[in-house]
C-alpha cells in the first residue's frame, strides 16, 4: 500500500468535488423501455435543479476534513505516540551504531551462548540511557569504578575476556597443580568425607 500525503489527499478530494460538480450541471437520463422517453427519477432530479437554481451546486460537495496543524503532525512523527510513553525517534549517532551492531553481533563475542538474531536496521523509535544502581540493591550487584567503562563496546569486551581469561586460568591451575601435595590433601579430603 503506497503512503498518500495530505496534500495528496486534498487534491485528490478536490478534483472528486469538481467531477461531482460537473456532473451535476449536465443532465441525467436512463433510457426507459419507451425509446427517447425520460424516466421519472430524471426527470425529478431536473425540477429540483431548476427549483434550486444555483444551491443545487452547493447540496452536492465532498466534505473537507479538517487539516491536521503542522504542530501536531511534526509531534506526532518525533515520538512513538502516548501508548508507547512517548518514546522519540532514534537519533543514528555513530555511538548508537557501534552500539546497535554489537547487539546484533553478540553471538560472535560468545558462541556457546545462543542470542536472538536482531533485524539488521536500527528501530524507527528507541532511546538509549543508563542504569544507575540504586542505593537499596546489593553490593553484589553493583559495579565498582573499576569495572564501569565508558562504553557498552568496552564493558562487554571485558567481561567477556574476563570470564574467558578466569576459566582458563582455573583449567591451568588445576592441570599444574595436579601432582603436587595440595592436590593430594584435598583429595584424601573428599574420601574422608565420602565415608
Amino acid at each position: 500500500m503506497t503512503d498518500i500525503s495530505d496534500d495528496q489527499v486534498f487534491e485528490l478530494l478536490r478534483k472528486a468535488e469538481q467531477r461531482l460538480r460537473n456532473d451535476v450541471e449536465s443532465a441525467v437520463t436512463v433510457p426507459s423501455a419507451g425509446a427517447g422517453v425520460k424516466s421519472d427519477a430524471s426527470t425529478a432530479i431536473q425540477q429540483q435543479a431548476s427549483n434550486n437554481g444555483s444551491n443545487s451546486k452547493t447540496d452536492l460537495s465532498v466534505r473537507d476534513p479538517t487539516r491536521p496543524e503542522k504542530g501536531l503532525v511534526d509531534q506526532a512523527k518525533t515520538t512513538a505516540g502516548s501508548q508507547w510513553f512517548d518514546l522519540p525517534k532514534t537519533k543514528l549517532t555513530p555511538e548508537f551504531k557501534r552500539d546497535w551492531q554489537l547487539l546484533r553481533m553478540r553471538g560472535i563475542l560468545d558462541p556457546k551462548h545462543q542470542k536472538k538474531a536482531l533485524r539488521a536496521s536500527a528501530p524507527e523509535y528507541s532511546h538509549v540511557g543508563e542504569i544507575i544502581a540504586g542505593p537499596t540493591e546489593f553490593y553484589s550487584a553493583r559495579l565498582t569504578r573499576k569495572e564501569r567503562k565508558g562504553t557498552m563496546l568496552e564493558e562487554v569486551m571485558s567481561s567477556y575476556d574476563q570470564a574467558k581469561f578466569s576459566a582458563k586460568y582455573a583449567g591451568i591451575q588445576k592441570q599444574k597443580t595436579s601432582g603436587k601435595k595440595g592436590f593430594y590433601q584435598k583429595v584424601v579430603a573428599q574420601r574422608r568425607k565420602s565415608r
